[in-house]
């Protein structure tokens, strides 16, 4: 019997669940936390990130492999070497407590039932000094730099950047 409501409350969970899992936060100033009245919702950093939207991904044949590269619209490649200011979160590349090189995404990594961001949803930071690994949602400005046919699916890296502080 006790299996029967075991399994029985595990279909409804996945059976609801993921669907509103995925909910996106669009409010900036919601972006570091869940709806207060939606706990589900995932948290998505806002602040720059739709200036990298017009980016899409196709197929290419490169020494016998095909590979995915990035295809940029205008508005992106106007943006290449320029300074940049981003939100989101940090994605450590290491095991320290603060980190010159890691990863920002435009999704919070704590939510075990989203799926993991895209190469559009993240950014190879190579900071001036160390940052500090965080689960808040950090603002950086630096140059940004587009990377077509990175090796890595990294298609947008910012380089030289420096921790905005908290108005």
């Amino acid at each position: 019997m006790k299996l029967l409501k075991l399994t029985l409350v595990l279909a409804a969970l996945t059976a609801t669940t993921p669907a509103l899992a995925f909910k996106q936060v669009q409010d900036p100033a919601l972006a570091s936390q869940a709806v207060p009245h939606d706990p589900r919702a995932v948290p998505r950093a806002t602040l720059g990130w739709d200036k990298l939207a017009d980016t899409k991904e196709i197929q290419k044949r490169i020494q016998d492999v095909n590979r995915l590269i990035a295809v940029f619209g205008p508005g992106v490649k106007a943006l290449d070497g320029k300074p940049f200011t981003v939100a989101g979160f940090f994605l450590p590349l290491d095991t320290g407590e603060t980190s010159r090189s890691f990863l920002l995404s435009s999704l919070a990594p704590t939510c075990p039932f989203c799926p993991p961001p895209g190469p559009a949803d993240l950014i190879q930071v190579s900071a001036a000094e160390p940052v500090t690994a965080t689960l808040d949602q950090v603002q950086l400005q630096g140059t940004l730099r587009l990377s077509a046919e990175d090796v890595n699916g990294i298609y947008f890296h910012l380089e030289n950047a420096r921790v905005v502080p908290k108005s």
